[in-house]
């Protein structure tokens, strides 16, 4: 009942000092003389609430924090039109300012502040702005530090490299929840990757052997990949490449207890095993001499006037790559016998090396007297293959002949004088 009554002569009206946020009936009536006779009844009613202020915004909070992130919340006012965000890094004297207009509904608000930097210590206020009533108080919401950002892995290195596998490692860092490989064969341009690697190595096995690869690993700072870091620089590493037989396998200096085994060195190998038994006895008797440095082995304790196998095998980096031996090698130690003639000695020990061999081979003896000597070589079906006749001969004899234009066998070597006459096999490999 209580109506204030004012009387205008223009079609608007403006009140002023009426209180906030309160909510106000209102009527109009024409008057049509100044005696107000005749005047008109009052309008409906028509309603109107004048503006409460613009409200502070409470219960600030900071979550979801990463390296360049964070969650800001508050309550806000349904009346805002807009919320004013101030940051800057603790200490420094310059605000940034984000306005946040679209990124909430009713009085419940969110926004991530992207764009810091990581590991670093920040203040942050939050202003309202109201539709039509001005802004509220600056409200100061708790610092907040922002995590490491996700680093690089370092120290990379690789161990345990085979034909078909190879451990990769790298030292771990302080903030990564997991790792990420990814690895390709050099020159090529697809990777393949290997993730949630949940350590600082990674063995990768069904590589191609003999090949060159190219890795890099990345931390990975989350659950998923939301926050990584950069990959590594390229590291580089070869499988191992197959172990070669040795090849041209040869017997040289034979004596009547020594021969010395020789083959051609294999490039990759880093030691020879060698292995020798007596021709004829059982594969249990093989006596092994393992991680021989160089290409050849001089083999003592020999019986004399008896016949070997051997073989060798490279070694290239360790047990895990042996080529397999060489096909069986044969030879025979010297006889401690001599040549005779009648009853005086016309020769000292006849050596014949190597023997086996791929053709070349050296026939010595030492004649003590003076004698008639008939050397020949023929093959296993008696065909004469070489003739030598010396007369009157004494002293050091020495010959160096070729078979190697002969099939492979046994060739009998014989050497006959006028009261003797001896025998020796030649195994043309």
């Amino acid at each position: 009942s209580a109506w204030t009554y004012d009387t205008v002569t223009t079609n608007t009206y403006s009140l002023s000092g009426l209180p906030n946020g309160t909510y106000y009936h209102w009527q109009v009536a024409t008057m049509c003389s100044q005696s107000g006779v005749n005047n008109s009844s009052f309008t409906g009613y028509i309603t109107f609430t004048t503006l409460a202020p613009c409200s502070d915004p409470n219960n600030l909070s900071v979550s979801n924090i990463t390296d360049n992130s964070a969650l800001l919340s508050w309550t806000g006012t349904s009346a805002a039109s807009s919320y004013n965000i101030l940051y800057k890094i603790s200490g420094s004297s310059n605000w940034d300012t984000t306005v946040v207009t679209n990124n909430y509904s009713g009085t419940a608000v969110t926004y991530i502040l992207t764009g810091l930097t990581s590991a670093s210590t920040y203040e942050w206020a939050l202003f309202t702005t109201c539709v039509a009533s001005g802004s509220s108080a600056i409200i100061t919401g708790s610092n907040f530090t922002t995590a490491l950002s996700c680093q690089v892995p370092t120290g990379l290195n690789v161990t345990n490299i085979m034909l078909d596998r190879a451990t990769m490692n790298w030292t771990a860092t302080s903030n990564a929840h997991h790792y990420d490989v990814r690895l390709r064969p050099s020159g090529t341009s697809s990777w393949l990757y290997m993730g949630y690697i949940f350590g600082n190595s990674k063995t990768k096995y069904s590589l191609i052997s003999g090949t060159t690869y190219e890795w890099q690993v990345r931390g990975v700072c989350s659950s998923d990949t939301s926050d990584v870091s950069s990959w590594t620089t390229t590291s580089t590493f070869t499988t191992l490449a197959p172990c070669s037989k040795p090849t041209n396998t040869n017997v040289t200096a034979i004596t009547t207890t020594e021969a010395t085994l020789g083959w051609d060195a294999v490039n990759s190998a880093t030691s020879y095993d060698v292995r020798f038994k007596l021709v004829g006895s059982s594969w249990g008797s093989w006596v092994y001499t393992y991680g021989v440095a160089t290409n050849q082995l001089t083999q003592t304790g020999l019986t004399p006037g008896t016949w070997y196998h051997w073989q060798v095998r490279a070694v290239c980096g360790s047990s895990s790559n042996m080529s397999g031996f060489t096909s069986y090698n044969t030879f025979s130690t010297l006889s401690s016998s001599r040549v005779f003639a009648g009853d005086i000695s016309v020769a000292s020990d006849l050596n014949i090396y190597p023997n086996p061999t791929r053709g070349i081979f050296n026939i010595e003896f030492v004649s003590e007297e003076i004698d008639n000597f008939e050397i020949t070589i023929v093959d296993s079906y008696g065909k004469l293959i070489f003739e030598e006749i010396k007369i009157d001969f004494a002293g050091e004899y020495n010959n160096q002949l070729d078979l190697s234009s002969y099939p492979a066998g046994v060739y009998i070597l014989k050497i006959k004088t006028k009261e003797s006459f001896v025998n020796k096999r030649i195994i043309l490999q």
